[in-house]
């Protein structure tokens, strides 16, 4: 036996070594395919789905921390179709990345030197491909969390009403006692063992059950730390232009590392050998008989409260690079992008050339330059609500992610509203009408505030009542608006406005050509009010008799000569 010992340890060698290069190859293998993913998708349109859960825990970061200061709300975000600008916008391979770059666009700042510094980190991860695809790297390795939010579990640990650490050690005691007595009797020790193992496993999967959630929130934790840990310890010259969100990841991990190390004695979180690792199955199996792991879960569960403003700010910190990488991939997607230039003064003067609607496959570009209200006219389907949609999206993006669709932007910091796509609240039993006036009252309010003036985006002012009370309460509202903290693009078929308002209102408008019996949109903005009236000749092209088309014609002209309406 002797003289074949040195054979057995370079057998055995040999396997340990094999198995090493094995492990480490499969490692640069999965590292390999996963950047050659990261190549191929940046500066292209994500083709990634969402489900209806998941733009719901997307929001869960913003809806922590937006607190009581301005925002945009939700019916500004769903005028906006902001949920589709995001989708396009999200090149992130992390739930931190996604989540930050949501709030990113909800909360619009005014201060240009963090709009600066935004941009100066995405042009950063812009130029440097290699530090781009490092932090890549990590985040595709920390992933998503598809039906929860980390932030929420975080935040619901504090209310976690755990068993006592002795109510775990008991069980672990009951095997003891159970190894014990078989030294005393065999037979009765292994009997008691048995009970107790089986007794141990029951338990151990009715609790579980409960706690399981959070087995997997704590992974999630855990391969945060792990990737901020990571990058924190970078020390490469080519990161100092990034060097303080380094440091500022190295500095929050301190505090919260060994929930890293402690995840080891959890497992995945899953049923037992789910992983297909037969030294997990093991430990699998040993957490049951144990219930050792729940007192690891417990003393986790204690760190992450006692820690949890350095894992948010992990989080924010982690999600905020990501969220900069994934402007810089988005740039690429689209035909041009410019960055704001803000004007320092308490005015309201808004300024953009060739601004386009990126969601549009054929836009078409606009520019006007105004330091009052405007108010657009023209028949439906000539471009007036994309004009609104078009400009309050650039506002906006000009104030969180500096990448406006446009050649050239110049304006104040505005607070952006909008009452546009509304509609009947079944729920509440509430009229259109109501809805719209309560629309429009929040705009109101919050052109009476202090601090950056009201840019709102209003589409058919109260449409849902009739002409003559609806142009007396509309030239008012608007009237009072403009004379307020506020700057308003409204779209309106009233033409009575135009000359109502014409003192404080600059009049725009867009036209269509009815020519052989086809509608010719061109969607270019053009100063003044509209002088065509072609709705009722869009009622011949769509197939209307022509004597309705002709009588309809011949009411109008009475109309517009009498100022009374008289059937032909």
């Amino acid at each position: 036996m002797g003289k074949y010992l040195w054979l057995y340890i370079l057998i055995g060698a040999v396997l340990l070594a094999a198995l090493i290069i094995s492990l480490v190859t499969a490692k640069k293998r999965r590292r390999a395919r996963l950047l050659a993913k990261i190549r191929s998708v940046y500066g292209l349109v994500p083709k990634r789905e969402y489900t209806d859960e998941e733009l719901k825990k997307i929001r869960s970061y913003y809806e922590r921390v937006k607190g009581g200061h301005y925002h945009v709300d939700d019916i500004t975000w769903n005028d906006l179709d902001m949920d589709s600008v995001f989708i396009a916008m999200n090149h992130t391979f992390s739930s931190a990345g996604e989540e930050v770059l949501y709030d990113l666009l909800r909360e619009p700042v005014f201060d240009e030197e963090e709009l600066k510094e935004r941009e100066r980190v995405t042009q950063y991860f812009i130029e440097n491909t290699p530090a781009r695809e490092a932090f890549q790297l990590r985040y595709a390795a920390i992933g998503r969390t598809r039906k929860f939010s980390l932030v929420d579990f975080v935040g619901q640990f504090r209310s976690l009403e755990l068993k006592s650490d002795f109510h775990y050690v008991i069980h672990a005691l009951l095997l003891v006692v159970g190894i014990a007595l078989i030294f005393y009797n065999v037979v009765l020790g292994i009997m008691v063992l048995i009970g107790v193992m089986i007794y141990n496993i029951y338990t151990y999967y009715k609790e579980k059950t409960g706690v399981e959630p959070y087995y997997i929130s704590l992974a999630a934790i855990a391969a945060l730390i792990d990737g901020a840990e990571v990058i924190g310890n970078q020390t490469m010259k080519e990161l100092d232009p990034v060097k303080e969100y380094i440091a500022d990841l190295h500095e929050h991990c301190k505090t919260v590392k060994s929930l890293k190390r402690d995840m080891k004695w959890l497992g995945s979180g899953s049923v037992a050998g789910a992983g297909g690792d037969i030294a997990q199955l093991i430990l699998d199996y040993l957490r049951m008989i144990t219930h050792l792991d729940f007192l690891k879960f417990n003393r986790m569960v204690r760190k992450v409260v006692n820690n949890e403003e350095d894992i948010l700010q992990l989080y924010r910190t982690m999600g905020f690079l990501e969220a900069m990488i994934a402007i810089g991939s988005y740039r690429q997607t689209i035909p041009f992008c410019c960055t704001a230039e803000f004007v320092p003064s308490e005015g309201k003067t808004l300024s953009i050339k060739d601004e386009y609607h990126p969601l549009l496959k054929e836009p078409v570009a606009n520019s006007f330059s105004e330091d009052r209200s405007l108010l657009l006219t023209g028949s439906n389907a000539s471009g007036k609500s994309t004009f609104l949609r078009t400009t309050a999206l650039a506002v906006l993006m000009a104030q969180t992610v500096n990448t406006i669709h446009a050649h050239s932007y110049r304006g104040n910091f505005f607070r952006i509203y909008s009452s546009m796509a509304l509609r009947d609240d079944i729920e509440s039993a509430e009229s259109y009408f109501i809805v719209e006036i309560k629309s429009l009252k929040r705009i109101m309010d919050a052109a009476e505030q202090e601090g950056a003036p009201v840019l709102a985006f209003v589409d058919e002012v109260l449409r849902g009542t009739n002409t003559v009370e609806r142009i007396a309460a509309s030239s008012e509202i608007l009237k009072d608006l403009a004379g307020k903290n506020a700057m308003l693009v409204t779209a309106t078929h009233d033409i009575e406005l135009t000359e109502l308002l014409k003192d404080i209102y600059s009049n725009y408008h867009f036209e269509e050509e009815v020519v052989d019996n086809e509608i010719r949109f061109n969607y270019i903005l053009q100063k003044g009010k509209a002088t065509t009236r072609n709705a009722i000749k869009l009622l011949s092209v769509m197939g209307y008799g022509q004597d309705v088309v002709s009588a309809a014609e011949k009411t109008a002209e009475r109309f517009v000569e009498t100022g009374a309406w008289t059937l032909s």
